[in-house]
């Protein structure tokens, strides 16, 4: 096996372990915002280290920081949404919902720097939708079973829908800056003070409303935060490293995204017991291809 192949896995299990952790951490009632707080803060800690090493230092244009700024408030939004979702929905369908995602900034792409629709991407956005036609569905059918056995309304689709679409439409513009940025040729090391900016600006718009409500982090917060900023970090790195072992993007991304999608699918089955019906089952396979897809190049 290859050292970029290997490095795709390795990111592949450290994205899919992140949602994971993620539900473990919420099985144990951890406050979604202050879990979501935890995260940001330790991943700002360790992006400021990493750029007060740079000769540079803290260099960056005043439009690449409203950028990050923007884009790091999109990226905590919608983890807030997706740990929020998994409290009422399964973890398979946050995680596919925040990679399916990727197919908003692909259609900015188009729409912005006039990119060809190709019939690859066609396909891809068309499985995109009959994957979440199968997956809301699906979920309705759920709740009608709960129904049957509680013998009472269950609520709660609003807000699941509500979340979906927050998390579609956020996640995938949250690295939407990396491609703005990248169309302005800055430096390579500009990343560094780029993604600090990403991930305070991410902090804050998620610790605001938390002091004005009086919401703490926890010491447990602050346990699980920092493992999920380090699978996060851990599997961007992971990406970038198998990108430079000269593994082309378009096998780097498909294996690196969707392998995290089914480790998060075994992971839901086999230790949290999320048992599927055939409409989320069928919704996930189409959404997994789809991914697929929009991860080619």
């Amino acid at each position: 096996m290859s050292s970029g192949l290997l490095f795709c896995f390795l990111g592949a299990i450290s994205f899919g372990l992140l949602a994971s952790v993620s539900k473990m951490a919420e099985r144990r009632k951890c406050n979604a915002s202050a879990l979501v707080v935890s995260l940001f803060v330790w991943a700002t800690v360790a992006m400021l280290v990493r750029t007060a090493t740079l000769r540079s230092g803290f260099y960056l244009p005043v439009k690449a920081i409203g950028v990050g700024v923007a884009c790091g408030i999109c990226a905590a939004v919608a983890y807030f949404a997706f740990q929020s979702s998994i409290q009422i929905g399964k973890v398979t369908v946050g995680w596919l919902m925040m990679n399916l995602s990727a197919g908003v900034p692909a259609l900015f792409s188009i729409w912005i720097y006039n990119e060809t629709l190709s019939p690859l991407k066609l396909s891809a956005f068309a499985l995109a939708g009959v994957s979440l036609l199968f997956l809301f569905w699906g979920h309705r059918a759920e709740e009608q079973e709960a129904e049957k056995l509680q013998d009472t309304k269950v609520s709660g689709r609003l807000v699941w829908l509500l979340l979906m679409l927050v998390i579609l439409l956020t996640n995938g513009m949250s690295s939407f800056g990396l491609k703005v940025i990248a169309g302005w040729a800055l430096p390579q090391a500009a990343k560094f003070p780029y993604l600090t900016t990403w991930y305070a600006a991410g902090f804050a718009v998620i610790a605001v409303p938390m002091w004005f409500k009086g919401t703490r982090v926890r010491w447990k917060e602050l346990g699980w935060g920092a493992a999920m900023a380090a699978l996060s970090m851990g599997g961007q790195v992971a990406m970038a490293m198998a990108l430079d072992s000269n593994m082309p993007g378009h096998v780097v991304f498909p294996v690196t995204i969707g392998g995290s999608i089914l480790v998060v699918a075994l992971v839901g089955r086999f230790f949290f017991g999320e048992r599927m019906n055939r409409l989320n089952t069928t919704g996930v396979v189409f959404g997994f291809l789809s991914v697929l897809l929009l991860s080619i190049e």
